[in-house]
């Protein structure tokens, strides 16, 4: 029977795909965690989320982790117009990809792909991971959130898939790049307790590390580290208007990220194992206000409001503590 399922690991950052489908294939080997710990790291958020700047992309997100240069991935970036004009195909490139060991993330028309929100409904561009197939069945395995927003392995046709590669063009905002991802066995990286602390050091500050890579790209105009609680606090109408949640799921993402960095580093010795449990109460307040302020775009009880706003603020000041204490203990690991 021709069928193949690669293997993938459910990452813990999953609010936004560009990030989270990579990450399927680097955490699938324990290699690659001392990288994964050293980084994501930063946010950045708008200033203005009203802006147009901020329409055109997202409103808050991490920022710094750059898949091209990961040294657990190897990563093939192909143009959409590659796949079109090739005699063979969407489906024999996908099936061909698998063989080879690679998921693919590219962009389609959900109108044609089943369990999502606007199956059969709306022409929608968005971006799916192919990571398996059955020619029995005649049928891609593909990761993505479903019709319930839940971040699902669910299952596209192969007539369907090709339907909503092709017609693409329907849509707006796609994107035309194809990436491949493949685990590289022979990658290599060493937990960097000198680079973890000096980012947490940025992080406190708001420093604004867009600036570092000015080279290739132009600088963010953008609220950086810790900085973003005061973006967030004053853009809250705008995000409510919306009932665009998604910094707020980004925000407790990072604290959950947050969490887990502090015990791989207590596993490692790096630093005391009191600190193993320190960031759970953020990381559950986070979750919280995320819910708060979902029931507050419904309700428009401005008390909910007020509400999530302090709380926003109690988070912010509790980080801000812990992590000046994790900055202090990493002292002793710091290579001069």
């Amino acid at each position: 029977m021709d069928i193949k399922e690669l293997e993938l690991r459910i990452p813990p950052i999953v609010g936004y795909q560009y990030l989270a489908y990579p990450l399927c294939t680097v955490l699938t080997r324990n290699e690659a965690l001392p990288w994964f710990y050293s980084n994501f790291i930063h946010l950045y958020c708008h200033h203005d989320l009203s802006a147009e700047a901020a329409s055109r992309s997202v409103p808050m997100t991490f920022y710094g982790e750059d898949f091209i240069r990961c040294p657990w991935l190897i990563t093939q970036k192909l143009e959409r117009e590659y796949v079109l004009d090739s005699p063979s195909g969407i489906i024999e490139f996908l099936i061909h990809s698998i063989r080879s060991n690679y998921t693919i993330s590219l962009h389609v028309d959900e109108f044609y792909i089943p369990r999502r929100r606007v199956y059969q409904q709306t022409h929608y561009a968005h971006d799916i991971l192919v990571y398996g197939y059955d020619n029995a069945r005649r049928s891609f395995l593909v990761l993505g959130y479903d019709e319930e927003m839940q971040f699902q392995k669910t299952v596209v046709p192969y007539h369907e898939m090709e339907q909503g590669f092709q017609n693409l063009e329907w849509t707006d905002n796609y994107d035309e790049q194809i990436y491949l991802y493949q685990f590289n066995k022979s990658g290599s990286y060493r937990l960097d307790a000198t680079f973890i602390k000096e980012s947490l050091e940025e992080y406190m500050m708001g420093s604004n590390i867009s600036l570092r890579n000015r080279g290739t790209a132009d600088p963010l105009e953008a609220a950086f580290g810790m900085d973003v609680y005061a973006a967030l606090i004053r853009n809250m109408p705008v995000l409510v208007r919306k009932r665009d949640i998604r910094p707020i799921h980004i925000l407790w993402e990072h604290k959950k990220m947050m969490g887990l960095r502090l015990q791989y580093l207590c596993d490692q010795e790096l630093i005391s194992p009191d600190f193993v449990e320190c960031f759970r109460p953020i990381e559950e307040q986070a979750y919280a206000l995320r819910h708060l302020l979902m029931k507050y775009a419904l309700t428009g009880d401005d008390h909910l409001l007020k509400q999530g706003l302090e709380e926003m603020t109690h988070i912010m000041e509790s980080e801000k503590r812990i992590l000046e204490m994790v900055v202090k203990a990493l002292e002793p690991q710091v290579v001069s």
